[in-house]
């Protein structure tokens, strides 16, 4: 195929438009700094960019130069990362600072994730429900986004995500729990099969499929899953007068409980009681003994329908059918629950918007330019107007209806799910033209950019030789 020598003018005027700025502060908190569009530049061999992008299956790292915000790293680790989520046109993509240089550290992270947000049109629902959980006090790693430049060349909008690691453990435990010798133990949960917290019986080997060691990985098969063989059964056989003394000391109940009301106050559809079974979580063990707490993970399939029940597959686990069987534990989550709504519908001084309809608009106009001009994109700019839009119709339903439900089971002793149904989240002209205005005029973006888009589309076969031949 020939290459567009337009597209290619285009592309090369788009990086120097949006080149690196001037360098500030090079730290984590300017690295997830929100509020504004990260840029981050790769440098590597044409062939290992052409071969990363091909081999789709292959997790083989290629080094890479590093640069953001005037920082430049060499000799980063680059691979592709994920399952379903792998393809040629915009790879997912894992950055290990260490993984030639033993020690190196990018902004003191051994590793981020460049996320192709591959499911979600919008590109916002885990960054959304990750500041969702946060607000709620919920352990969650920290996302940004950022325009990702392959040697010069614009590749896309991506998701920069904080890893759940030992450099995680740090940050929100301290030095002490994530010593390597003798911290505590992380594990993520690997979905394998739909699964609800049945026990499985004492071979730890099936407890090991399931929780993938993330530190201390090197002990012994007792020392690393024997704990998880008991809480399982713990959870299992515990009479219902003892579960709350006996399982609470292995699992922080009231802590998987905020973390149950978060996810169902945020509409997630893929988390503890996802749809498919359990998902998308970590286990952390303390080195102390204290009770385990669950870190949520991943969740793109957040903000799903403004009416989603909150007592929605609860009943779905044996874990979450025995914590709901206890009065205290039902009142945590409805506390938790109102809490949330209250947190999504929360105006601001002269703006009558809830805080979460806020932040849809202010990141979509943060973020919207820039996917415009992304050919890679997995969805088109034409998905992605609606997909905000559907965003916007859930905020400003859904702190009611979670607060509606909330007070309906505080005052039955139920979930009776009577509360209005909103209404459809399909968007109607008068809101398209607001969000509109809210986002900024098409040639308004192209004005600022200095460059006319090209348009995208959904599962966009690999284009022309934009690094090197494929």
């Amino acid at each position: 195929m020939t290459p567009d020598p337009i597209f290619f003018g285009r592309l090369a005027l788009l990086a120097l438009v949006l080149a690196v700025s001037p360098a500030r502060a090079q730290t984590q908190d300017e690295l997830f700094d929100d509020a504004k569009l990260q840029d981050i530049h790769l440098r590597m061999n044409d062939g290992d960019w052409a071969a990363l992008r091909v081999n789709l299956k292959d997790d083989t790292f290629y080094r890479a130069d590093l640069t953001w915000n005037g920082l430049t790293v060499r000799d980063v680790g680059l691979r592709q990362r994920g399952s379903g989520s792998r393809t040629a046109s915009k790879p997912n993509l894992r950055l290990d600072a260490n993984r030639y240089v033993p020690g190196q550290r990018f902004v003191g992270l051994t590793a981020v994730n460049l996320d192709n947000v591959y499911s979600d049109a919008s590109m916002m629902r885990d960054p959304l429900a990750m500041k969702v959980f946060q607000r709620m006090g919920v352990l969650a790693s920290r996302q940004v986004h950022a325009r990702l430049f392959i040697n010069d060349m614009f590749a896309g909008v991506y998701v920069v995500v904080e890893p759940v690691n030992r450099r995680f453990i740090r940050r929100v435990f301290g030095e002490k729990e994530a010593d390597e010798e003798s911290g505590g133990y992380l594990y993520e949960y690997r979905w394998l099969d739909e699964y609800d917290f049945s026990y499985p019986g004492p071979d730890l080997a099936r407890y090991a499929a399931m929780f993938r060691a993330q530190t201390r990985d090197t002990d012994s098969p007792s020392n690393l899953y024997g704990p998880l063989e008991a809480l399982v059964r713990a959870i299992n056989v515990t009479p219902r007068e003892r579960f709350v003394a006996e399982v609470g000391q292995l699992l922080d109940l009231p802590q998987v409980v905020r973390v149950l009301a978060a996810q169902n106050c945020a509409a997630e559809l893929d988390g503890l009681v996802g749809y498919w079974g359990m998902n998308n979580f970590y286990l952390y063990r303390f080195r102390d003994g204290r009770p385990a707490v669950v870190i949520p993970w991943d969740a793109d399939h957040s903000l799903s329908s403004p009416d989603m029940p909150l007592a929605y597959r609860l009943d779905a686990t044996i874990l979450t059918r025995r914590l709901m069987e206890v009065p205290s534990l039902v009142k945590v989550y409805l506390a938790a629950a109102g809490e949330c709504g209250g947190l999504l519908g929360e105006p601001a001084p002269g703006d009558p918007r809830g805080w979460l309809e806020r932040e849809i608009s202010r990141m979509a106009a943060l973020i919207g330019p820039s996917v415009e001009l992304d050919r890679f994109a997995l969805f088109n700019y034409s998905e992605f107007l609606p997909d905000v839009e559907r965003l916007l119709s859930f905020a400003r339903y859904r702190a009611k209806y979670v607060l509606c439900q909330v007070n309906e089971a505080v005052a039955t002793g139920t979930f009776k799910n009577r509360c209005p149904v909103p209404p459809t989240s399909t968007p109607t002209p008068g809101v398209a033209r607001s969000s509109a205005a809210e986002l900024g005029p098409r040639a308004e973006w192209q004005r600022r950019l200095a460059v006319t888009p090209t348009p995208s589309a959904r599962h966009r076969p690999t284009p022309p030789a934009l690094w090197s031949a494929v």
